[in-house]
C-alpha cells in the first residue's frame, strides 16, 4: 500500500516572512476574488487552446511535495539514499522522466547531499532537497500541519491545536519551498503543487516568477466555509492558495467549499458556473479532478502467482468456507476504525450464525506516533479489539485479527483477494485510495466494497454498498447484506466499479490535470513565452 506522507522545511530561524522590496503582501486589504465553476471536472476548451499553442513536449515539470520517493539509508559505509517511489509517486517520476524537471521534496531526513540524480541507473530529472530542521519537524509538520491544518480540513474543528509560533514557521518552511522552485523552475517549467503543506507556496512562487505555469492540487477534503473560519490565519491561506493557475480537489463537494470561503471570507465575487476565481487582477480556475490509481499495476500484481498462491494461502488458514471482512488503513482518527470495530461487534450481536464462520482482518498502518491524539486512539482501538476478542472468541475462533505494522503493496494484495468483503468506515477522507485499490485487485470481479458515504471516493464508486459511519446499526446491515449478495450480482456491481476504475486511472488524472493547467495559460500569453528556454 502506499499513503501520501507528510513532512517539511527550513533551517532559516527567523520566523518573519519577509518578500523581497516592491513584492505584494500576503494579503492586500480589498483585495477581491471572483469565483466561477465550470462543469466540474474538465476544462475542454482549455485543453483545445494548450493543444493549440502549447506542445505537449515543450515544457519541463517541477514537482514540489512535502515528501521526496526515497528514504535515507546510513551503514557502516556511509550515506546512500534509495528511492520508495509507489502510486502517486509513481506518476510524479514518469511525468518527469518523460519532460525533464525537478521534483522538491523534504527528504525525511538530515542529509548532507542537496540533490540528486533520478532515476540512479538513468538520470532524467533533478530530485532537490529542502532542509527541514528539527525545529520545522516539530512545529511545521507535528505542529500546524499534523494537529491544525489536518483535523481542520477533515471536519474534526474540536481537536485542532492552533499556535502563532506554528504559522510563523509554516510561513518561513513554505518561504523556503518558494526560494528553491524560483531558483531551480527555468522559463520552461510548469510547477505542481502538492496538498496542504505548501499551502501558501504558490502565492509565494508567483511573487518571484509571475510568467510560471502553477497548478496546486489538495489532497485531502475542504470544510465548508462555516467550519474553515476558526482558523486564524483563514484569509492568508486563501490568499496563498490564489497564487496558483489551477487549483484542484477531489469532489465537486470540496470545489464548493472553497469557493465559497473565498466569497464570504476574502469578500469576493464568484462566478459558481465557470469556477473561476479573480483575485488581485488575475484569474484561478477551480475544479474537481478525482485522483485515481494505476490500476494496471494492482491488476498485474492481482494476476501474478505468488500473489494469488499468497491469497489461498491466507484463506485456508482461516479453514474452509470462512468469510473474510478486510479493514486497512492508517492508524488515523479520520479513518473510522473506532465505528468499523464496533460496527462489527453489532453484526455479531445481530448474527450469532456468524460466530466461528466470520472474522475481521484490521490492519492498521502506524501513522504519525509522536502526536498524541495519534497514540490515544491506538490504545482505544487495542482496548475496543481486546475486548470483543474476549467477549466473543471461542472452540479457537477469533472473531478479530489485529495487524499493526506497515505493509508492502505486493503483501497486501493478497489480503484483497483472500477477503469477501472490504469494509471501509472513514468519518471523513479526501478520496480513500484503499477503495480503489481493493476494487483493481479482484480480476474475477467477485467480493463487496461497503464503503463510507463520507469518503471522496464515493461519489465515483456508487455501485459500492455506502454507509454512515456513525450508525453501528447501518454497518452491521451492510455487513449482512455484503455477505448474503449473490454471486451474480456481486459481479454486477464490481464489473461497474472496476469500468470507472480503468477510465479514470492514475494516467489520467495526471495528464486532464496538466492539460487543464498548462491550456489555461496558453490562453493568457503566447506559447512562446511559455516554451522559450
Amino acid at each position: 500500500m502506499y499513503q501520501i506522507s507528510n513532512s517539511y522545511i527550513s533551517s532559516n530561524d527567523s520566523t518573519e516572512v519577509a518578500l523581497r522590496p516592491g513584492l505584494p503582501p500576503l494579503m492586500s486589504v480589498g483585495d477581491k476574488i471572483a469565483t466561477s465553476r465550470p462543469p466540474r471536472t474538465v476544462f475542454r476548451n482549455a485543453v483545445r487552446a494548450r493543444a493549440q499553442r502549447f506542445p505537449q513536449q515543450g515544457y519541463k515539470l517541477l514537482v514540489m511535495s512535502n515528501r521526496a520517493p526515497i528514504r535515507i539509508v546510513r551503514d557502516l559505509a556511509g550515506e546512500r539514499i534509495e528511492p520508495t517511489v509507489g502510486g502517486v509517486g509513481s506518476t510524479f517520476q514518469r511525468l518527469l522522466e518523460e519532460h525533464g524537471g525537478t521534483w522538491i521534496a523534504w527528504p525525511g531526513g538530515r542529509t548532507l547531499q542537496k540533490r540528486v540524480a533520478m532515476p540512479p541507473h538513468a538520470p532524467s530529472f533533478d530530485l532537490v532537497f529542502a532542509d527541514l530542521s528539527e525545529r520545522d519537524v516539530s512545529n511545521f509538520y507535528y505542529g500546524m500541519c499534523n494537529q491544525g491544518l489536518w483535523p481542520l480540513m477533515h471536519y474534526m474543528a474540536p481537536i485542532c491545536h492552533f499556535n502563532r509560533v506554528q504559522w510563523n514557521n509554516y510561513q518561513r518552511v513554505n518561504m523556503n519551498f518558494a526560494s528553491l522552485a524560483a531558483a531551480e523552475a527555468s522559463s520552461s517549467s510548469v510547477v505542481w503543487v502538492q496538498d496542504f503543506h505548501l499551502a501558501i507556496t504558490p502565492m509565494m512562487i508567483r511573487a518571484r516568477r509571475p510568467e510560471l505555469p502553477i497548478g496546486l492540487f489538495w489532497h485531502v477534503p475542504f470544510p465548508p466555509q462555516e467550519l474553515f473560519r476558526v482558523f486564524p490565519w483563514r484569509r492568508e491561506l486563501l490568499a496563498g492558495m490564489l497564487g496558483s493557475d489551477l487549483i484542484g480537489f477531489h469532489t465537486p463537494a470540496y470545489v464548493t467549499h472553497f469557493e465559497r470561503a473565498c466569497e464570504r471570507i476574502l469578500g469576493a465575487q464568484v462566478d459558481f458556473d465557470r469556477g473561476e476565481i479573480h483575485f488581485g487582477g488575475r484569474t484561478v480556475k477551480v475544479g474537481a479532478f478525482p485522483l485515481g490509481i494505476a490500476v494496471s499495476y494492482f491488476e498485474e500484481l492481482a494476476e501474478n502467482p505468488r500473489v494469488r498462491d499468497r491469497a489461498a494461502r491466507l484463506r485456508r488458514s482461516f479453514g474452509e468456507n470462512h468469510r473474510i471482512i478486510l479493514g486497512v488503513d492508517r492508524l488515523d482518527y479520520t479513518k473510522g476504525l473506532l465505528q468499523r470495530i464496533l460496527g462489527f461487534e453489532r453484526f455479531l450481536e445481530r448474527n450469532p450464525s456468524a460466530h466461528r464462520n466470520v472474522s475481521l482482518v484490521l490492519i492498521a498502518v502506524p501513522s504519525r506516533t509522536r502526536i498524541r491524539d495519534y497514540s490515544d486512539l491506538k490504545r482505544q482501538v487495542d482496548e475496543q479489539v481486546g475486548r470483543i476478542i474476549g467477549r466473543f472468541s471461542s472452540e479457537g475462533w477469533v472473531p478479530i485479527r489485529y495487524l499493526y505494522t506497515q505493509f508492502e503493496t505486493e503483501e497486501l494484495v493478497p489480503y484483497y483477494q483472500a477477503s469477501d468483503v472490504a469494509l471501509l468506515t472513514p468519518l471523513r477522507d479526501g478520496m480513500n485510495l484503499v477503495a480503489k485499490e481493493y476494487v483493481a485487485s479482484r480480476p474475477d470481479n467477485d467480493g463487496v466494497l461497503i464503503l463510507s458515504e463520507f469518503a471522496g471516493a464515493a461519489e465515483e464508486m456508487t455501485d459500492a454498498l455506502l454507509v454512515n459511519p456513525y450508525d453501528l446499526d447501518q454497518i452491521a446491515a451492510r455487513i449482512e447484506e455484503a455477505l448474503e449478495m449473490p454471486v451474480q450480482q456481486q459481479v454486477a456491481r464490481m464489473s461497474a466499479l472496476r469500468a470507472k476504475l480503468r477510465a479514470n486511472d492514475l494516467e489520467s488524472w495526471s495528464t486532464t490535470f496538466l492539460d487543464s493547467l498548462i491550456g489555461r495559460r496558453a490562453l493568457e500569453q503566447p506559447a512562446a513565452e511559455l516554451t522559450a528556454d
